[in-house]
């Protein structure tokens, strides 16, 4: 798994849903299930021509990503020696009802992986910068980016964490890493996730804590902090993101991102109030009326 990708100051532009040969081929190859050698010759040339420094779009402590075209990227590792074999198209993958995640394999050659490029118009792109690995500057100004987004697109965010915590069997659960900020990438109105999703033991690790991690960091303004951590709190209340695990075990933390924006309640008060409205209000349409007024009281 990439973990915290840096963009390159050399990411290429190109002209607005531009798709290669390549991708055409892909496609076409995916859609009628028939890789050929072909196809592999075609890859051979994207590969010779675009695994450098122009065409990086970022690279983190495992591996590279290249861009192909504004539909379709490549991944390389570090600790695997890039080599063109044999093509696998992926199959239909659990995690394809998840509306805001871009981070699925859509075909292996050999073992460099093809990814569906995050967005066809690179000049809407924003990553959420990490305050501690890219500077408080560069979080600041991600900050003020994304606590303009609407709360739909916080919603569909919230949405698509309560359907990951769905997706499991026996000990086997899956979350999203946000611990790495630069995952979650604004696009337009919207905001959309890469990188691959992680397994874990423990049940629904996609939870409150989780959610709010990426946006609510050192640094910024302290007034556009309170504004997105509000917007994460209603999307959360919606879709009843789990929060027991972070009262029990990291109430503190909580307590110090309520007070590093402004809000002067305890995380204790709050997760109290929260339980309240969702035990005795099962109507969502009431129940987020209450939780709305709470919030914005906050």
């Amino acid at each position: 798994m990439i973990n915290s990708i840096t963009p390159s100051n050399n990411a290429i532009t190109f002209q607005a849903c531009y798709k290669s040969k390549f991708s055409k081929q892909l496609e076409t190859a995916i859609k009628n299930n028939t890789p050929d050698q072909k196809l592999i010759d075609e890859f051979s040339k994207v590969f010779q021509q675009k695994k450098n420094s122009k065409y990086k779009i970022g690279a983190g402590r495992n591996g590279e990503v290249f861009r192909i075209d504004d539909y379709y990227v490549f991944k390389t590792y570090f600790n695997d020696q890039p080599k063109i074999g044999e093509v696998k198209i992926s199959q239909p993958s659990i995690f394809q009802t998840l509306k805001t995640y871009y981070g699925g394999i859509v075909a292996k050659f050999g073992n460099i992986d093809i990814i569906k490029n995050v967005s066809n118009d690179a000049k809407k792109m924003l990553e959420m910068a990490s305050s501690k690995n890219n500077g408080e500057g560069a979080y600041k100004y991600c900050l003020e980016e994304f606590s303009q987004l609407p709360q739909s697109a916080i919603d569909n965010l919230a949405k698509d964490f309560k359907k990951l915590n769905e997706i499991h069997s026996s000990s086997l659960n899956y979350r999203f890493d946000t611990n790495n900020p630069n995952n979650f990438i604004k696009v337009g109105k919207s905001i959309r996730i890469v990188d691959d999703i992680d397994w874990v033991p423990c049940k629904n690790p996609n939870d409150f804590l989780s959610f709010i991690n990426p946006f609510i960091q050192q640094g910024g303004d302290t007034n556009l902090k309170k504004q997105l951590l509000k917007k994460c709190i209603l999307a959360s209340e919606k879709y009843q993101l789990p929060m027991d695990d972070a009262f029990k075990y990291l109430k503190s933390k909580l307590d110090e991102i309520f007070k590093s924006v402004g809000i002067k309640e305890n995380f204790e008060d709050f997760y109290q109030k929260m339980t309240n409205l969702r035990k005795n209000y099962p109507n969502q349409t009431e129940r987020m009326k209450l939780a709305r007024e709470y919030i914005n009281s906050l």
